[in-house]
């Protein structure tokens, strides 16, 4: 589910089909891929979920961006292979979790898809 939105457009506040910001994207590919209602916003995701840590992270958990785990702004779908989906100013794309434009604070597992 996460990799058929791949390409499309970001857009602030958008929660899907079609177009996506960041926390709207982790949103809708939960509730179409597992039915599972994510808060709206990144730092509410942070909050709701068990923490995982980096060394556990599977395909399916959320991994978040941010100066601190109380400054949560960007978040996206840990795809394995120290890389993510997500949906930032360019658009959804597959990209990698530790580069310098983003700070990773946590992990989080809202649903154990058994990966």
């Amino acid at each position: 589910m996460a990799k058929s939105k791949l390409g499309h457009r970001y857009v602030y506040g958008a929660v899907g089909p079609n177009t996506f910001d960041c926390s709207g994207y982790t949103k809708y590919v939960f509730q179409q891929a597992a039915q599972k209602t994510l808060p709206r916003v990144a730092q509410a995701q942070y909050r709701q979920y068990p923490k995982i840590s980096k060394q556990r992270a599977q395909k399916g958990d959320l991994v978040f961006f941010g100066s601190g785990t109380g400054s949560i702004s960007h978040v996206g779908i840990y795809v394995g292979g120290g890389k993510m989906i997500d949906a930032q100013d360019n658009g959804v794309k597959n990209e990698k979790v530790y580069v310098p434009w983003w700070h990773a604070v946590g992990y989080s597992r809202p649903v154990n898809f058994g990966a």
